[in-house]
């Protein structure tokens, strides 16, 4: 399935859109003449962000929006639909990151995590691939990380929600290829964010924690520009690419895992008659 080719005129949302990777996105998506819903849980930051979309030139809104909670994400969908009459591409893009010792996590921590880091990718992606499916049109863009490739063991609960939106991602995308719906999933690296002051968004219902994203500054500080990424994600909508990777380098980290895969499959026993084959769960 060809990917979108002509971005200019058609509607984005994206999440987190008012800082960091997502501020990347919409600075981009605008040069391309699109219409962006800029969705952020911080919703002054959503407003200001399209305000200065608009003083650009693009038509822009911005939206109060907790991912975690499906309600605000199928609000954010009527709002932008409202607006513009339709999306054509989602970026699920909205994340935290907070860094630790296995010991240190508690259930709020991974609790949050995975509200935020999966669960508000899976409420976009089902609303807006719903909205996409009705009209045989449209591409979704999940943001995951190096880390759902190359586990860290400092950020286990961040870690595990990005793994998992790999996979979801995965599924995802074969579920709605037949539709005429494209899904990537962006993997960046270290990008120059301010990922690293998550821990102003922690709600109180998490609890306290000696985990913290200020773990992450010293990497945040050194990373891409968010607006080559948000090139690099255009590139990846264009070609319905299935991954979006920011630094190549960073595969490195990846072969150990795909090494010690291989010598499992190959200690693993021969296939016997009867025993389902690849080509039954395609």
């Amino acid at each position: 399935m060809a990917g979108i080719q002509d971005l200019e005129g058609k509607t984005v949302v994206v999440t987190g859109g008012g800082s960091g990777i997502g501020g990347g996105m919409i600075r981009r998506f605008a040069k391309q003449g699109m219409q962006v819903v800029v969705a952020d849980i911080e919703g002054d930051s959503a407003e200001l962000a399209a305000k200065a979309l608009r003083e650009e030139g693009a038509r822009a809104i911005g939206i109060a929006c907790d991912v975690s909670k499906r309600s605000d994400v199928a609000g954010l969908a009527d709002a932008a639909i409202a607006e513009f009459g339709a999306v054509d591409v989602a970026c699920n893009n909205a994340g935290i990151f907070f860094g630790g010792k296995l010991r240190e996590f508690t259930e709020g921590d991974w609790e949050w995590t995975m509200s935020v880091n999966l669960m508000g990718v899976v409420h976009g992606s089902t609303i807006f691939g719903q909205h996409m499916a009705e009209r045989g049109s449209g591409h979704i863009v999940n943001t995951a990380s190096i880390g759902g490739w190359a586990p860290d063991p400092n950020c286990a609960p961040y870690t595990t929600s990005k793994f998992a939106v790999v996979g979801f991602s995965e599924a995802l995308r074969r579920d709605l290829e037949e539709d005429g719906v494209g899904v990537s999933i962006l993997c960046p690296g270290p990008v120059a964010t301010g990922m690293a002051k998550a821990d102003r968004l922690r709600p109180a219902s998490a609890g306290p924690s000696a985990a913290t994203s200020l773990a992450a500054e010293p990497v945040m500080a050194v990373g891409m520009p968010p607006d080559d990424v948000g090139d690099l994600v255009i590139d990846g909508i264009r070609e319905n690419a299935t991954y979006v990777f920011t630094h190549p380098d960073f595969g490195v980290a990846f072969e150990p895992r795909f090494d010690e895969m291989r010598r499992a499959l190959a200690r693993a026993p021969k296939p016997r008659t009867g025993d389902v084959s690849p080509e039954d769960l395609s």
